[in-house]
């Protein structure tokens, strides 16, 4: 009995489809140019390498995530930077950037500190 019930549903989905077949090709047709567009769109977003670097500015820390990618065949660099007190770094953060008199790639870190939260 089953396996006539899934003979009807491919010979009814079959027919429908066939019926179908010219709105069907139609709306690909209109679909995969916008699916292209939008994909080269997103493309320009993804990044190709990220990193957090950290320094101490009077008793503030600056957190900067620094994101690098590729838009018309150049490289461009985006930084967010963010100020926070320093009660709110983390002892091993902190004593790594008092440690240097410049930025700190602290990247390993922030990714354990962020799989430690999950």
């Amino acid at each position: 009995m089953i396996p006539l019930l899934i003979g009807l549903g491919v010979l009814i989905g079959g027919a429908i489809i066939v019926a179908n077949w010219d709105d069907i090709v139609d709306w690909l047709k209109d679909f995969v140019p916008k699916l292209k567009a939008a994909w080269n769109k997103l493309k320009k977003f993804v990044a190709h390498a990220a990193m957090v670097v950290a320094e101490k500015v009077k008793n503030m820390f600056h957190i900067k995530h620094k994101q690098y990618y590729q838009e018309n065949g150049q490289w461009m660099e985006e930084t967010t930077t963010r100020k926070i007190d320093e009660s709110e770094v983390p002892p091993f953060i902190k004593a790594k950037v008092q440690k240097s008199q410049q930025d700190v790639n602290i990247t390993s870190e922030m990714e354990q500190e962020m799989h430690m939260e999950i």
